[in-house]
């Protein structure tokens, strides 16, 4: 099916790199020690980071999905981010893990910088399913994005210079 966005040569130029290309953070942005990389867990001091789970000083962190549609398309961008969350809900779902009840679904704070959408800390909410995936997350007041905003969030995350998708 077409889209409104083929007309623009800056969608066509994705589309040809294989369109749309998500996110993903290794660590929470406060996360202050060696990146995890290709390591399955690692610990400095107290802190630990894991592929879904980080401890650093007293803040608790969970690995979740966003997923944005963007107008005039019908793709998606997918960021796989971190939410800081209370230590309750952290707790619970690490029983969880062990065969344990879920947690209720809880508001969070943003532990990355998704500018020019949403700033670090700002609020969401997580919700945990019925457990059988990471846990996704809804940024208040932001449903879809345009596609301006998706370049900029590229061009910000270091995913893709805007300069990537002109036209020879």
């Amino acid at each position: 099916m077409a889209s409104i966005l083929d007309l623009d040569p800056r969608w066509r130029a994705l589309m040809a790199k294989g369109g749309v290309i998500d996110i993903g953070f290794d660590h929470p942005s406060e996360w202050p020690h060696a990146p995890r990389g290709d390591l399955a867990f690692v610990k400095e001091g107290a802190d630990q980071l894991a592929s879904e789970l980080c401890r650093l000083d007293e803040a608790r962190y969970l690995r979740a999905t966003l997923t944005l549609p963007i107008r005039g398309a019908d793709d998606a961008l997918v960021v796989a981010l971190w939410a800081e969350v209370p230590h309750p809900v952290f707790y619970a779902y690490l029983q969880h893990l062990d065969g344990g009840a879920l947690p209720e679904d809880t508001l969070a704070g943003l532990a990355n910088d998704l500018s020019p959408l949403a700033a670090q800390d700002c609020a969401l909410t997580l919700s945990f399913g019925d457990g059988s995936a990471r846990p996704s997350v809804t940024l208040t007041g932001i449903a879809d994005m345009s596609f301006d905003d998706l370049l900029a969030l590229y061009e910000a995350s270091g995913t893709l210079a805007r300069a990537e998708l002109t036209a020879p």
